[in-house]
C-alpha cells in the first residue's frame, strides 16, 4: 500500500486562487531563506573581521596609529566606525585647550554615533522582509484554507452529497496552503530573532569600542595640553 501523500499532486489539482497563494508563500519561502543563509555567512565574516581589528587595536597607543591600523586593515565595521572619527578628527584645526577638549569630544561623538547608525541600518537591511513573511505567510496560508474549504462546501450543495470521496480531496487541498504558510513563517520568524539579537549585541559592541576610540582622543587632548609627550606618558 502507497502511504505517500500525493502533495505534487493535490497542488497540480489546485484552483486558480490556491495556486496563486502557493505561488506567493513560494515567492517568500525563497526570499526569506536566502536572505538567512547571506546573512548568517556575512555576520560570521563580520565577526572574524571585528575581531582581527580589536585585537591590531588593543595595540595602538596613540590616537595618531589609528590611521595607519585602518590603512592596513581588510573592511570590518570597526575599520569603518574608526574611519568615521578620523575623518572628523582631521577637520579640527587650531591648538588644543582645555576650553576646547569638550567640544572636540563632543563632535566625536557624534560621528560615532552617525557610524554606528549606517552599520545598524546595513545590518538590518532585509530583516523587514523576514518579519514581513513571518506575519503574513500564516494569514496567507488560512486565506488558501478556507478558499478551499469554501470550495468544497459549494461541491456538497452542487453534488448533494457529503460523501468523503466528495468532500475531502477538496479540503486536503486547501489544507496545503496552511501547511505552506507554516512552513515560510517558521524559518522566516526564528531567522528574523536571530539576526535581530545578532545585530543588537554588534550594536552593544560597536558601542564599547567607540568609547575605547574616544578615550584614546581624550588621553592625546590632555596630554597635549599638559605639555607631555604620548611616547612619555
Amino acid at each position: 500500500m502507497n502511504n505517500t501523500v500525493p502533495v505534487l499532486q493535490m497542488v497540480t489539482q489546485s484552483d486558480v486562487v490556491t495556486m496563486v497563494i502557493l505561488g506567493i508563500l513560494a515567492f517568500m519561502s525563497l526570499g526569506s531563506w536566502g536572505i538567512i543563509i547571506v546573512k548568517f555567512f556575512k555576520n560570521k565574516s563580520n565577526l572574524r573581521a571585528n575581531a582581527a581589528f580589536f585585537n591590531q587595536f588593543c595595540k595602538v597607543k596613540k590616537f595618531t596609529d589609528l590611521q595607519k591600523l585602518c590603512d592596513t586593515s581588510k573592511d570590518s565595521a570597526l575599520r569603518s566606525l574608526s574611519a568615521e572619527v578620523l575623518i572628523e578628527a582631521s577637520k579640527f584645526k587650531g591648538s588644543v585647550t582645555f576650553d576646547s577638549i569638550q567640544h572636540r569630544s563632543s563632535l566625536l561623538e557624534d560621528a560615532i554615533q552617525r557610524s554606528i547608525e549606517g552599520i545598524r541600518m546595513g545590518e538590518d537591511r532585509f530583516l523587514t522582509f523576514l518579519a514581513t513573511s513571518s506575519n503574513l505567510a500564516p494569514f496567507f496560508g488560512l486565506l488558501g484554507t478556507v478558499w478551499g474549504i469554501m470550495i468544497a462546501f459549494f461541491q456538497i450543495g452542487h453534488h448533494g452529497s457529503a460523501d468523503l470521496t466528495v468532500v475531502a480531496p477538496g479540503i486536503a487541498m486547501a489544507l496545503i496552503t496552511t501547511v505552506a504558510g507554516l512552513i515560510v513563517a517558521i524559518p522566516a520568524s526564528a531567522g528574523y530573532n536571530y539576526f535581530t539579537s545578532c545585530n543588537g549585541r554588534n550594536e552593544i559592541a560597536y558601542y564599547n569600542f567607540g568609547s575605547q576610540v574616544l578615550s584614546l582622543f581624550k588621553r592625546g587632548d590632555l596630554l597635549t595640553v599638559e605639555g607631555v609627550s604620548e611616547e612619555d606618558a
